[in-house]
């Protein structure tokens, strides 16, 4: 959303070429501690990650050739500068936003960061009608989805970038569905700012809570194969079998003294290395941990803090910490309800008094009773009894809270909120929906609550 790691005063780029040997903990916390911003200058950004799909064949997986080639047309047409890996194109950027190429093609759109939650709906709403649009020109579609609802690790296209490539060879000898988190989900991932480390460690407190019942809300992955899975969100479910060491809940963001830069840090360096990056090019590592690397180098090559940079990129926890906090734990949903999430997390995470409120909600709520609540949630969505009362009405009482911030602040920013806070009144997410749709008209025609349409 903000800055990269790699930008930042001269003593932040004059530490990236240090060898991490010759770094302390607490240089490496500069890193972390640069993005601190001033109240006033907070801003709200957005990941969105859509599943393309063949309009006239949507069981066909999709083809290379005819990705690559909606992504030519979306540059084209939205003025974006193509960046190339030799001749694949990896990222499309204009004005701050960027558009990559998942590993199983899913297609991700980063936007710039935004003041107000209604620019950040029209930034998404101005997209996902620019890419519906393009991909009728070839045939395809987007869904707004948490898993693809046909495709297996195997039939699925991956994409050959050198990253993803090394991320195949380390991921394929982790847990059992570490290969269908890379190919097979979407999410929609929120990022927001902070003041200090007390304001961040104070926001991922929340944010841990709060995760598990706000990914309830937004569960939208109950098929697989072409037919129910029986969970709400096979996406949580993935993520639990993913690797543990790198993603997921962490004890430290629920204890007292909370997931400071330091404590990161030293997480960070006890996680197993995933890849270095040597001239451009990607490889593979020994799952050992990152940290014993300063020690002994890589292929004969110095280990740098710019290294550890590269490393930070591999973990995956459902709260994030760059110059900026990730919340990183919901299927994707349509733009209109993903601007939503935005708003949940902008409201109950920069409001003192809101964040305070949510916080009294969801007292009792630590990292045992969190994890213990994952698989409910998973499998039953908004209907999970949690160890601080039924899914459902926590999550509205989150909703209710973030909404009426707004409704106080900025009425129209509020509005966006509505579709998202109708569903947690009612009680029932895109997953259950879709269920209910896919059992009367069939899976075909139930997706279609869940596609990017290219006008309203």
């Amino acid at each position: 959303m903000s800055q990269r790691m790699t930008d930042g005063s001269d003593d932040v780029v004059s530490l990236l070429d240090r060898p991490l040997a010759e770094a302390s903990v607490d240089d490496l916390v500069t890193l972390f501690a640069a993005g601190a911003k001033q109240k006033d200058d907070w801003r709200l950004g957005l990941e969105i990650e859509v599943t393309p799909f063949v309009r006239a064949e949507p069981k066909k997986p999709i083809e290379l050739p005819t990705l690559l080639a909606i992504l030519d047309t979306l540059a084209e047409r939205g003025g974006f500068t193509v960046e190339r890996e030799g001749s694949l194109p990896t990222a499309l950027k204009r004005s701050g936003e960027i558009v990559t190429v998942e590993p199983g093609g899913q297609i991700e759109l980063a936007t710039k960061p935004f003041k107000k939650l209604r620019e950040l709906l029209d930034a998404l709403d101005e997209f996902a009608r620019l890419l519906a649009a393009v991909g009728n020109t070839h045939g395809y579609g987007f869904w707004a989805i948490g898993r693809h609802p046909y495709n297996s690790v195997e039939s699925s296209m991956k994409l050959p970038k050198a990253r993803y490539k090394a991320m195949r060879e380390y991921m394929g000898q982790r847990e059992r569905r570490a290969l269908d988190m890379m190919h097979l989900t979407g999410s929609v991932q929120c990022a927001v700012d902070f003041s200090d480390e007390a304001n961040m460690v104070a926001k991922i407190r929340t944010a841990a809570k709060a995760s598990p019942f706000v990914s309830a809300l937004a569960a939208s992955s109950p098929f697989s194969l072409g037919k129910p899975n029986g969970l709400k969100s096979d996406r949580m479910d993935v993520w639990m079998h993913t690797d543990g060491p790198r993603s997921g809940l962490w004890p430290e963001m629920f204890d007292e003294e909370g997931l400071t830069f330091r404590r990161y840090v030293e997480r960070a360096l006890r996680v197993p290395a995933m890849f270095f990056v040597r001239d451009g090019r990607y490889f593979a590592a020994e799952a050992r941990p990152f940290v014993s690397y300063g020690a002994s180098g890589f292929g004969g090559s110095t280990v740098t803090v710019r290294d550890f940079v590269d490393h930070l990129t591999s973990l995956f926890p459902e709260i994030r910490i760059k110059n900026y906090l990730e919340l990183r734990g919901a299927d994707c949903l349509p733009p209109v309800e993903a601007i939503g999430l935005a708003g949940i997390w902008r409201a109950i995470l920069d409001d003192e008094a809101t964040r305070h409120r949510v916080d009294e909600r969801l007292k009792g709520m630590d990292y045992e009773s969190a994890i213990a609540l994952q698989p409910l949630a998973s499998k039953l969505g908004l209907a999970a009894i949690s160890s601080i009362g039924p899914v459902a009405e926590v999550v509205q009482d989150i909703a209710e809270a973030a909404y009426a911030r707004f409704a106080t602040v900025s009425p129209d920013c509020a509005m966006c909120m509505v579709p998202l806070l109708e569903r947690a009144r009612e009680g029932r997410s895109i997953s259950d929906e879709l269920l209910i749709r896919e059992e009367k008209l069939g899976l075909e025609k139930a997706l279609e609550l869940v596609e990017l349409k290219a006008k309203s």
